[in-house]
């Protein structure tokens, strides 16, 4: 028991140390680059972005717009209001209006006089700014709905604008109410196809049924079970007149049963030659 125990301090020690890792320590050279991104996000690309906060501009954007298009303008707008030579793909652009139009509809407007105060994070060939912001709209509990914007961009001397977004900050309540209501759609959305695939399983089911209506196999079993009982009522009648019937009659009868057995709408072809009894 003091060996378990002795363990899990361990353990928990361990752990404790790995979560409070050191910061990182950037260089002069990556502080720079952090710096003029954080600036670049919070003087233009923040108020460039908001204009996407109308649904109607976004929707016009997109349907008259390709990506290279939507580069060139965002290029060329960022270049005559603010006097900055800055590089921009259009996905970023396209991907981050959507997000920045949906994102408004919960938060409301910002209000840009206050200021931000954007933090920055080098991963690699990435340089990842995040821009805290406040709306105007209230959450559940009246209080003023936030969001972080986050721009990401080229670690080079380029700048380039790769990403754009803007995420709305929620509580433990909210994402447990869009997790459930996630995981009904995808119920909901399996049992419907269960139910189409049930439907055209038994769909499938009748078509041989229709095809062998359609192709007269049932009028052919039937013609054939006339046949039959006719030949069986032939026969009956033969057992019941055997004994008193003579040969002349009991060829008759048999001619009779053979033609009706093949269709024939007369005896004429057929020559009973002899007659046995079978004991």
């Amino acid at each position: 028991m003091k060996k378990f125990i002795a363990m899990l301090c361990i353990l928990t020690c361990v752990l404790g140390f790995t979560g409070c890792g050191e910061e990182k320590n950037y260089t002069e050279l990556e502080k720079t680059k952090g710096e003029t991104a954080v600036l670049y996000s919070e003087m233009i690309l923040m108020p460039y972005m908001m204009q996407y906060f109308d649904g109607a501009e976004v929707v016009k954007v997109q349907e008259n717009c390709n990506v290279h298009e939507i580069k060139y303008i965002a290029e060329k707008t960022i270049n005559q209001a603010f006097g900055v030579d800055m590089n921009i793909e259009g996905n970023a652009i396209l991907t981050g209006m959507v997000s920045f139009n949906n994102t408004y509809e919960s938060l409301g407007d910002i209000d840009l006089t206050q200021g931000f105060d954007g933090t920055y994070e080098i991963a690699g060939d990435e340089i990842i700014v995040t821009v805290p912001v406040t709306g105007s709209k209230t959450d559940a509990n009246g209080n003023l709905r936030t969001a972080k914007a986050e721009f990401i961009f080229s670690n080079d001397i380029f700048y380039t604008v790769k990403s754009c977004a803007l995420n709305l900050d929620q509580s433990m309540g909210e994402l447990m109410g869009k997790a459930g209501m996630d995981t009904l759609m995808g119920m909901a959305v399996v049992f419907i196809i269960l139910i189409m695939i049930s439907i055209l399983i038994w769909i499938m089911g009748g078509i041989p049924g229709l095809i062998d209506a359609l192709s007269g196999k049932g009028k052919k079993e039937k013609k054939q079970d006339i046949k039959e009982e006719a030949v069986n009522n032939t026969i009956a009648q033969i057992i019941e007149k055997e004994e008193s019937a003579d040969d002349t009659e009991l060829v008759a009868v048999i001619a009779a049963a053979i033609a009706a057995y093949e269709g024939s709408q007369s005896t004429d072809g057929f020559v009973v030659r002899s007659i046995r009894k079978r004991r």
